[in-house]
């Protein structure tokens, strides 16, 4: 499962651009021509952006799956209580020195 982190900002707004085609349901080709008429962005901005946050949502739900299942795994479970064990000295002295 690849969980990548994107950064959709560009220096250039066009760079890497395609023109697709899409069908979508009346009403909402209705609600985005309406919301985007008087907009500084554009309809294929509004696309994008839309897109990028569903992406990330799925991209959410699947690392919060893995971590659901990691947190029933015994093998994992005993392994990240052997490496809190390990660092517990060094977070102790991280914490003296902040606190």
């Amino acid at each position: 499962m690849g969980l990548v982190q994107r950064d959709v900002r560009s220096q250039d707004p066009q760079a890497g651009v395609r023109k697709v085609t899409y069908s979508l349901p009346a009403r909402l080709v209705a609600e985005l021509d309406q919301r985007t008429a008087d907009a500084e962005k554009t309809k294929s901005a509004v696309v994008a952006e839309v897109l990028t946050l569903y992406f990330a949502e799925l991209d959410r739900e699947a690392l919060s799956t893995v971590y659901q299942e990691a947190a029933q795994d015994p093998l994992f479970l005993a392994d990240n209580e052997s490496v809190q064990r390990d660092f517990a000295a060094l977070d102790a002295e991280v914490e003296r020195e902040i606190g």
